[in-house]
C-alpha cells in the first residue's frame, strides 16, 4: 500500500519555454525509460495545464510514494531559462517545496520539509498536541 499525494507544479520562464511546456504537456523527449514513464503516467494529453500568465504555467498532479524530483530536474535542464517549483502534501501529513533553476549550466535544488496533520488528525482531532 503506497502513500497517495497531492503536487502543485509552477514552473516560471520566458513565453517560448512556456509555449513549448504547455504544447507537450510536459512530457520530456527522453531516452530514460524511467523518466519516459514519468512523462506518460503524470503529465501528457490528461493534464491540465493553466497558463497563469505570460510567463507562468501551473497545474495539480496525484502521485504515489515519491515526488519525482528526477523528472523535474531533467525538464529544467532540458528548458534551462526556467524557475520551477512544486510543492506538495500526503495523506500522512509529509509536506514540502521543491524549487530549482539553473546556476552556471547547473540545476541548483532547494528543497524544505515539515509535517503538518494527517487525514485522521485534521478530521477528528481534538488535541493537537504531541507526545514523545
Amino acid at each position: 500500500m503506497g502513500i497517495d499525494g497531492r503536487q502543485h507544479l509552477s514552473i516560471y520562464g520566458p513565453a517560448e519555454s512556456m509555449d513549448a511546456l504547455a504544447a507537450c504537456g510536459l512530457v520530456l523527449e527522453t531516452a530514460n525509460e524511467e523518466l519516459a514513464y514519468i512523462g506518460t503516467r503524470f503529465f501528457g494529453k490528461e493534464c491540465h495545464i493553466e497558463r497563469v500568465a505570460f510567463n507562468r504555467i501551473s497545474l495539480w498532479y496525484e502521485f504515489r510514494n515519491q515526488p519525482i524530483y528526477q523528472y523535474l530536474t531533467e525538464l529544467l535542464v532540458q528548458h534551462p531559462k526556467c524557475w520551477i517549483k512544486n510543492e506538495y502534501n500526503t495523506e500522512n501529513g509529509d509536506c514540502g517545496i521543491w524549487m530549482a533553476r539553473m546556476v552556471d549550466g547547473t540545476p541548483s535544488v532547494q528543497e524544505f520539509t515539515w509535517q503538518e496533520l494527517c487525514i485522521e488528525e485534521a478530521m477528528g482531532g481534538e488535541d493537537f498536541s504531541k507526545t514523545s
